[in-house]
């Protein structure tokens, strides 16, 4: 093998990890995202809820 071979195979190897940490991080930076977002919808069901009469229990489901 040469070694321009060689050092072909190394840059795709760093690429590939760059990529690889570049979508993990947009992984975890959209499960915060969802997070934050789902935990404001609560905060704002919670606050209409209490200006109105309350219906009756409300029932969430936990995964």
């Amino acid at each position: 093998m040469s070694s321009k071979h060689d050092n072909t195979d190394v840059r795709g190897a760093m690429l590939k990890n760059e990529f690889t940490r570049q979508r993990w991080e947009l992984f975890h930076r959209a499960i915060a995202h969802a997070k934050q977002s789902n935990d404001a919808s609560l905060e704002e069901s919670d606050m209409a809820s209490s200006k109105s009469k309350p219906s009756g229990p409300i029932l969430t489901i936990v995964r």
